[in-house]
């Protein structure tokens, strides 16, 4: 059993670099702000070299190292890397906790045999498919693992603490600052060194602080982990520094989210059920598109067709400034059909089809027509497809008697001339049929919404025979009158 940590070093300043193309290599610093007063936040290994510590002014940063790149500090890329870091340590493990910004605990229940550095390989690998360039450290207990982290390069596998804490600082350890004084005045400045101190004595010296550092430095401090459940939503967002005139830097923007967000799902074995693309454009609205995926699926490619599809045919009345796109996970489908039935060939090609139909028509145009909730006739809307939700439908029973003649809907129903006499229709004349009424049935009255005055309805419905033979299903709507269908005839 062992105990990992995955730590992402300057971390705030990573997780501002994750939506730009400047690398670690040159010398970074990190601030809070644009203004001349703001301060070095954090700077990375290159810039601490060249003089540039925490807490110093721009001006003097700059002045010692000229070619210093500024980097401002972006909270809400902050928040998506550590999501992104809990995702990759939760697909190595279902316990783990969020010890700090950018560092996260794992306990792994594996066989004592198992191959400790490969697992950390490919931790550390993963994560930096996201962008984030980390190390790993492994060993029995959690503060041991931590120490690990902090020195790999990049990845530290502990057996045997002694051998590891010996040439470790007591700095390393990050005791009180009157602490680590008083330490050094007494000639302490290894671990090594601190753990030959009685510890019962050096407890009753110092106090409890002091004996939580002597287990620490024997290598034998134990505690539990605080266990969360690692965020399961799958989402990136860009902020473009100048408004974007054409459709690449969108889609080399959006193929870099689709292979971080699959890659994270697949760590989870999750697929993509559906897409969100949110285009932030420069008068502060936003452009906003559900895609539905017919057949969920992890292949970059797959989903990138669809996101393509739709901004080549897409027209903005404002120029786009940032875009986030969210990824649904879903469970992938495992379902097996039955004897008769068969499966699309291509679903996603479809949907890609469907995309085009929409950009074309518009996306109220394209859809599944679904019926309302109300008893007026002929009322429907159209709704995205969901091919991977639709319900189970039992087969229709042919076996069972009709009970009544199929009615055949006329859509647009067609007006007609009607003649009544004693209330009841006598005469009609449409285009579907004419002739004297010899026999009726109705009327049934139906109404709906009557406390909405824009929205009320209501209709009277008759079936009538002709003299020729012909069934007609009549309606009167606001004193007109329609021909809304016909009856189809028993063969004989």
């Amino acid at each position: 059993m062992m105990y990992a940590v995955l730590h992402v070093p300057h971390f705030r300043l990573q997780a501002a670099l994750r939506s730009q193309e400047t690398t670690m290599n040159l010398p970074l610093a990190l601030v809070d702000g644009a203004e001349k007063k703001s301060v070095v936040l954090e700077t990375n290994a290159e810039a601490a070299r060249r003089g540039v510590r925490p807490e110093m002014p721009i001006p003097q940063a700059l002045a010692r190292c000229p070619g210093l790149t500024v980097i401002l500090r972006a909270p809400d890329q902050e928040q998506l890397a550590n999501t992104v870091l809990l995702q990759v340590a939760g697909s190595l493990s279902p316990e783990i906790e969020a010890t700090a910004s950018g560092i996260c605990t794992l306990h792994l229940r594996l066989p004592d045999n198992h191959d400790w550095e490969a697992m950390g390989k490919r931790a550390v690998s993963l994560l930096e498919s996201q962008r984030l360039i980390a190390t790993a450290g492994l060993a029995p207990n959690p503060d041991l693992a931590f120490l690990a982290a902090h020195r790999a390069a990049p990845v530290l596998v502990v057996n045997e603490a002694s051998a590891f804490l010996d040439s470790l600082p007591v700095a390393a350890l990050n005791p009180p600052p009157d602490l680590l004084t008083l330490l050094r005045d007494w000639g302490i400045r290894t671990l090594r060194e601190l753990r030959s101190l009685p510890r019962g004595d050096f407890m009753d010296r110092l106090g409890p602080d002091a004996g939580r550092l002597w287990e620490l430095a024997s290598g034998s401090a134990s505690r539990p982990l605080r266990l969360i459940t690692p965020p399961a939503e799958f989402t990136e967002s860009f902020e473009f520094e100048y408004e974007v005139e054409t459709t690449e830097p969108l889609l080399f923007i959006l193929r870099r989210f689709l292979d971080q967000l699959t890659a994270r799902m697949r760590g989870i074995w999750r697929v993509a059920g559906s897409m969100k693309l949110i285009l932030r454009l420069e008068d502060d609205t936003s452009h906003e598109r559900l895609f539905i995926i017919p057949e969920p699926a992890a292949d970059p490619e797959v989903l990138f067709r669809v996101l393509n599809t739709h901004l080549e045919c897409l027209t903005l009345t404002r120029r786009p400034v940032g875009l986030s796109l969210q990824l649904e996970p879903v469970a992938v489908s495992r379902d097996q059909l039955q004897l008769f039935e068969t499966a699309l060939r291509d679903p996603n090609g479809l949907g890609e089809t469907l995309a085009r139909l929409a950009a074309l028509a518009g996306s109220e145009g394209v859809g599944v027509i679904c019926r309302q909730d109300t008893h007026q006739p002929d009322q429907w809307s159209m709704a995205a497809p969901r091919f991977h939700q639709l319900p189970a439908q039992a087969p229709p029973d042919t076996s069972a008697p009709a009970l009544a003649l199929p009615l055949h809907r006329l859509r647009p129903p067609q007006k007609a001339m009607v003649r009544i006499e004693q209330q009841r229709p006598q005469m009609v004349e449409s285009p579907e049929a004419c002739g004297p009424v010899v026999a009726a049935l109705g009327p049934w009255r139906l109404s709906g919404r009557w406390w909405d005055l824009a929205g009320a309805w209501a209709q009277e419905e008759w079936d009538v025979e002709l003299e020729n033979g012909s069934l007609l299903r009549l309606a009167r709507r606001a004193g007109e009158w329609l021909v809304t269908g016909y009856y189809e005839l028993a063969s004989v």
